[in-house]
């Protein structure tokens, strides 16, 4: 399962009360973590438009020790490289003044924790100790800032940018799903060949074939461990999976029937990926004599869960490459970029039928380019029926998972910055403060 904000901070949390139970003889280390989680706490205020004054911005949050104070600035810190990777759709929930009041309040509670074993392991005279007060009253008041106490809201549920990795062969479906994923997000869509493309629609038929298998040996081994409204929805995925291969089919002969390869060199990244999560999916629908018996596949409750948070992860990975592949395609078209034959073109605009400078001089080539979105309308509907499919399918199996609150990160290029300071007290932004911490 991914982790989300709640879970990071639950971490968090956890770290520094287990923190307090400990003795620190070296000071110096103490002071080194104790600037180790001012500083993650600084940076990660910044995402949740807030800051500390007592903060230089000179500190590194990545120099600590391994001690619990050390980890806890990790911590700490992670949380905040979550809300950092969060795309603009999820991003929304960084707009919400009362959840942001609600963060601001937890982390700065957390950071108190830990600034109270640093006063109780400290001498008065310990350097730096006089800026650790300044800090612990500033922390205080900001971790009394909220006033609603109802939780952190749609923060709470922002899910980290991948799947943990676990020992099992079904648990390491879901990062080298969201690695493949990210390898067509990353891929810009100008630069893509049409056999890329191709590729494209050929892996999403192999993956959602490769779903199928695993709903249908769910469906067929495990009739006890499943509730009634998952076998319904598990059907309505299989089925939708069907119709989504139907109309991947037809867009694999739109392909062939309407463009052209240009020249360059194709995608050697996304194929990788692509073989790399295959081999991880035969590897737990096939064994040595061929494809395993569904009662092999599905032993016991935990092994259904498995598959399913497997069917879940693939699917979402698959609809977002469905998506990406449809964004593709609209750019290629409008900058021109994709060939279509000449006599099609010719339906739409009389020109392409003229011979160039006129005379007896041959006609243009048998493929054009040309981005008149009417020569594609074939192609570019069928991609969005397909995606529909797909769409529906991912859905039902984040119901099925549990997973249809968590706002994972989708397939968007932008990269953010921390939101400008806001002022706790008096709700004033300052544009004139410089960020710290944008390159860790």
């Amino acid at each position: 399962m991914r982790a989300t904000y709640e879970d990071l901070l639950r971490t968090a949390r956890r770290i520094a009360v287990s923190a307090q139970r400990r003795v620190y003889p070296d000071e110096a280390e103490v002071m080194g973590d104790w600037d180790a989680v001012l500083a993650a706490t600084s940076h990660h205020l910044q995402w949740l438009r807030g800051g500390l004054k007592t903060a230089t911005g000179v500190s590194r949050f990545d120099v600590r020790s391994d001690n619990s104070l050390g980890r806890l600035a990790q911590a700490i810190g992670a949380s905040a490289d979550l809300l950092a990777v969060q795309d603009s759709a999820s991003a929304a929930a960084l707009d919400v003044r009362e959840d942001l009041a609600a963060a601001r309040a937890e982390v700065a509670a957390i950071a108190l924790i830990g600034a109270e074993v640093v006063a109780r392991n400290t001498r008065s005279r310990t350097p730096g100790r006089s800026q650790l007060g300044c800090a612990m009253r500033e922390l205080a008041e900001l971790a009394a800032s909220d006033v609603r106490r109802r939780g952190l809201g749609g923060l709470a549920v922002l899910a980290a940018g991948g799947p943990a990795a676990l020992a099992n062969d079904v648990s390491a479906i879901a990062p080298l799903a969201d690695r493949w994923r990210r390898a067509h997000a990353s891929m810009p869509p100008q630069s893509m060949l049409t056999r890329d493309l191709r590729s494209t629609t050929a892996q999403l038929r192999t993956v959602g074939g490769q779903v199928a298998h695993l709903t249908t040996h769910l469906l067929a081994a495990a009739p006890a461990r499943l509730q009634p409204d998952q076998r319904i929805d598990l059907q309505i995925v299989r089925r939708e999976l069907q119709r989504f291969d139907a109309a991947a089919r037809d867009v694999g002969l739109a392909w062939r029937g309407r463009l052209s390869d240009l020249s360059g060199h194709g995608s050697p990244e996304t194929e990788v990926a692509f073989l790399d999560l295959k081999s991880a999916v035969d590897r737990n629908l096939r064994g040595d004599r061929g494809i395993r018996a569904a009662r092999h596949q599905v032993r016991n409750h935990w092994a259904a869960a498995g598959l399913i948070d497997a069917v879940d992860e693939l699917l979402w990975s698959a609809d977002q490459v469905a998506r990406w592949q449809e964004r593709a395609v609209s750019v290629l078209i409008a900058r021109g970029r994709l060939f279509v034959p000449r006599r099609d073109a010719a339906q739409v605009e009389i020109s392409y039928l003229r011979r160039p400078g006129g005379g007896t001089r041959p006609l243009q080539a048998k493929w054009v380019r040309t981005d008149l979105a009417s020569c594609f309308g074939q192609l570019t509907g069928q991609l969005a029926n397909a995606g529909d499919h797909l769409t529906r399918a991912a859905e039902v199996a984040r119901r099925i998972a549990g997973t249809s609150a968590l706002s994972r990160r989708t397939a968007d290029p932008a990269v953010r910055t921390p939101p400008p300071y806001v002022d706790v007290a008096t709700g004033i932004g300052d544009p004139g403060q410089e960020l710290s911490g944008l390159g860790r």
